[in-house]
């Protein structure tokens, strides 16, 4: 376990996950914020995970899906070009939503942060025992969720 602590501790504890990842890459956060996802470098690793196929999935679970679009463009254009491997989903205001914000990767990694408007968690690189229940919290909300981030704009 690694603790984490500033910005960049964070967006590199992400990176790695990103990195180790194989198959599913599970994020539940108030907001996309504090991981910079429109950096050139942590773009292109999206991209190359969207792109490796194989049945991967990315998906965002967000409290506050507002300035999504607004503020990480090219993250939308990576939705908007792998829809089918990139889901951004608005977690159901109605329902009880975790303190905690994490990042899972695959079944075994996690990065948590006990606190969504707190910077400070941990890295657990291989810990199923921590993972799976976030992973089935995570499921629980991903299930419920009443809206889906569009890259498209749709007008008359």
């Amino acid at each position: 376990m690694n603790t984490i602590e500033t910005p960049s501790e964070l967006r590199a504890a992400f990176d790695a996950l990103l990195a180790g990842c194989h198959r599913t890459l599970r994020l539940y956060d108030h907001d996309l914020t504090l991981f910079e996802l429109d950096d050139m470098e942590r773009h292109a690793a999206l991209r190359a995970f969207c792109v490796a196929g194989g049945g991967r999935r990315i998906e965002f679970l967000l409290d506050d899906i507002d300035r999504v679009a607004r503020t990480h463009p090219r993250l939308m254009q990576l939705v908007r070009d792998f829809g089918h491997v990139l889901q951004i989903r608005q977690s159901d205001p109605h329902a009880p939503r975790p303190d905690e914000a994490f990042v899972l990767a695959d079944r075994l990694a996690v990065l948590v942060r006990a606190d969504k408007s707190a910077l400070r968690g941990n890295l657990h690189a291989d810990d199923a025992a921590v993972a799976a229940p976030l992973h089935q919290v995570f499921e629980g909300m991903w299930q419920r969720a009443p809206a889906q981030v569009s890259a498209t704009t749709l007008g008359l």
